[in-house]
């Protein structure tokens, strides 16, 4: 049997993306096409496999990017096209109007404005495809209430099944050890972390990721408060071993991810805007806390090493949920039903 051509227009396709389009590849001619991520701080996988990669060149104006091949590559041999919705990409947005090839708008769908121009735009644009799909049921609910198209869910990932492994650790005794990954960006705010290992020496931060060190070169660190480069996958593991808990103090996203992957509970900062992998964090009963108030960190750690076996129990929780729901081979069976055009449920 032939399989389904697949042309994917994403604006990224980094390392953490790259099971996932390989998974995919064993089930339709995929063919993806992206922008490099050093540009944000994003690593692409040193090799693609499984799937055919096609490099973009950044053309960017105001914000905007002006990339015609967006428009004029899905003009070739596919019978697909899978449009990362993001609405400052123009061209690849245009592809919604071809009337001889189908096109799935996919991904986050909501970018940071919210103006009643842009939602009225989004509302036509996502109104003319089949259907849509989206990280979670968080974006699920929202967006239906705005379209009559259907909806349908793939909760975002980048793990499958039998990655994930929890990880045996060390109860909270005389420290809590903390863990945050990523790239660093202004909105994860986790120099909130910093100020918290200043004045609370109950607990050992490590911070892991791009751009970390760099943001921290002029601050004068306490022994508490460690900061180490990059590293992926099985790099993690110690890492994650010697953590009780991951602590996101601003904006969360594949972190919760990481933190199911190895069974570690995430406790997240309840006023900050999240992306929609927090879905998981809601769906596994995860703490929200106020990390702008330090008294109500500290009140928090306190709750710890008064209640042993907490944080077990929630890291436990957090990779059960992730099991069940949020998965690479779940994410694929919702695409390929999408691509199958089954949007009879949508959920």
């Amino acid at each position: 049997m032939t399989k389904q051509k697949i042309l994917y227009l994403i604006t990224h396709a980094p390392n953490y993306r790259d099971k996932f389009f390989q998974e995919l590849g064993k089930y339709v001619d995929l063919t993806v096409a992206a922008y490099p991520g050093a540009g944000s701080n994003l690593q692409d996988p040193s090799e693609r496999v499984g799937y055919k990669y096609i490099s973009l060149r950044p053309m960017k104006f105001m914000g905007f990017h002006f990339n015609p091949k967006e428009y004029f590559l899905a003009n070739g041999d596919y019978d697909i096209i899978i449009i990362g919705f993001v609405i400052r990409h123009p061209f690849r947005i245009m592809n919604i109007f071809r009337r001889n090839k189908r096109t799935i708008p996919a991904g986050l769908i909501y970018g940071k404005s919210e103006s009643k121009f842009l939602a009225s735009i989004r509302k036509f644009l996502l109104n003319r495809s089949e259907g849509v799909l989206v990280y979670s049921n968080m974006v699920r609910n929202k967006l239906k209430k705005e379209i009559k198209s259907p909806v349908r869910v793939f909760n975002n990932t980048s793990f499958y099944e039998n990655e994930i492994t929890p990880l045996h650790g060390s109860p909270v005794k005389n420290n809590l050890n903390i863990i945050w990954v990523g790239r660093y960006q202004e909105r994860k705010k986790i120099k909130r972390l910093y100020e918290l290992a200043k004045i609370e020496k109950r607990v050992d931060i490590r911070l892991i990721g791009p751009g970390i060190k760099d943001a921290f070169k002029s601050y004068s660190i306490p022994s508490n408060f460690k900061i180490f480069d990059a590293t992926y996958n099985d790099g993690l593991i110690d890492h994650f071993r010697w953590s009780h808990a991951v602590m996101n103090p601003g904006h969360a996203g594949l972190l919760v991810m990481s933190a199911g992957k190895f069974g570690r509970p995430i406790i997240v900062d309840c006023n900050s805007a999240h992306a929609p992998e927090i879905q998981m964090a809601k769906d596994a009963n995860q703490d929200f806390i106020d990390f702008s108030c330090l008294n109500k960190v500290t009140q928090y750690i306190d709750y710890i090493f008064d209640h042993p076996g907490y944080l077990e129990m929630k890291g436990i929780e957090l990779a059960e949920v992730m099991k069940k729901k949020y998965t690479i081979e779940n994410m694929v069976s919702q695409y390929l039903k999408a691509i199958n055009g089954d949007w009879k449920s949508d959920l």
